[in-house]
């Protein structure tokens, strides 16, 4: 397993209270798993699909792209407007 550096922002780093932190993970989904668990809410159910989701300042679109250590992934709550 790699260990990257996870970035939260937005609406989920004011919700769960995770600023940043590292995490053992193969795939960005599994970056998930960690950040629900160190969430200060309850059951909480952030994940990939209701995300917006770089690594290395680039989006990713695709839940099993493979990190390598040293990666860092940024997780923020999508984004709204009008």
């Amino acid at each position: 397993m790699a260990k990257v550096t996870v970035q939260v922002f937005g609406v989920y780093r004011v919700d769960s209270g995770v600023k940043e932190y590292i995490a053992e993970a193969n795939v960005v989904n599994d970056v998930f798993t960690s950040l629900n668990y160190l969430s200060k809410v309850p059951d909480s159910n952030i994940n990939f699909n209701n995300a917006a989701v770089f690594v290395n300042n680039k989006k990713c679109s695709n839940k099993k792209m493979r990190v390598k250590d040293g990666d860092v992934v940024w997780i923020m709550s999508p984004a709204g407007g009008g």
